[in-house]
């Protein structure tokens, strides 16, 4: 039991590297190859866990040989266009100009129903509204509205309200997390002066992000708070 729990560490420590290797891509958003990279990673992983004679080595070290394989077709299809139409293909477009182009549809072997239940998980429910609809090499699909059926900006009326920056969560359930602290710009000792005018300690702060002109969000671990 316990050669079993260890090895089952081992191999855990090691995909959790190899996937933080590879990158931040949410499953939805993987490439084709690396989510056959993925698929592999976690196939040789649970052999060894079922079986404990087979050596552990043996598939450590193809875990690593399919992340570097990974890595390096990555490295080359950033520098061969060809690679890269090889490895991820080409996006797709499958309305243009407010037309569905069925072809298309048939290329991806999609039907119109298919096409319709990716527009609504994008909140488009009516086709008219559409200008263009494109199928990105990760399966996921881009929309591009009609102008009379975008969302108005301030810009559109002529308002331009201040850039106060992007929020940066710099305490989160009680810890203060010092690379969002340097990322928002301020340091350790302007956070603590927040804490305080903020009458929270920081232990029973659930969440706290500053911007550009100081204090965005606080909320305490209490209801009360």
């Amino acid at each position: 039991m316990a050669v079993t729990l260890i090895r089952a560490a081992i191999l855990y420590i090691t995909v959790i590297f190899l996937i933080r290797l590879m990158g931040k891509r949410q499953i939805g958003e993987l490439q084709p190859s690396e989510l056959v990279v993925t698929i592999l990673v976690s196939e040789i992983a649970s052999i060894p866990m079922q079986d404990n004679s087979i050596p552990i080595l043996n598939s450590v070290v193809a875990l690593f040989a399919l992340v570097a394989f990974e890595i390096l077709s990555s490295a080359i299809s950033m520098k061969s266009p060809k690679m890269r139409a090889y490895m991820q293909g080409h996006p797709v477009i499958v309305i243009r100009n407010g037309i569905i182009d069925y072809k298309a549809l048939k290329k991806l072997r999609m039907t119109v129903s298919d096409l319709i239940s990716a527009l609504r998980q994008k909140d488009v429910f009516d086709i008219s509204q559409i200008s263009y609809a494109i199928f990105e090499t990760n399966g996921q699909i881009s929309v591009l509205l009609k102008p009379e059926n975008r969302n108005s900006t301030a810009a559109d009326v002529n308002v331009y309200p201040k850039d106060k920056g992007m929020p940066f969560a710099v305490i989160c359930d009680g810890e203060i997390i010092e690379d969002m602290v340097k990322e928002s710009g301020y340091d350790i000792s302007k956070i603590r002066k927040f804490v305080l005018s903020s009458k929270i300690p920081t232990e029973k702060i659930l969440v706290m992000s500053v911007d550009s002109d100081g204090i965005a969000y606080i909320a305490g671990k209490d209801e009360n708070s």
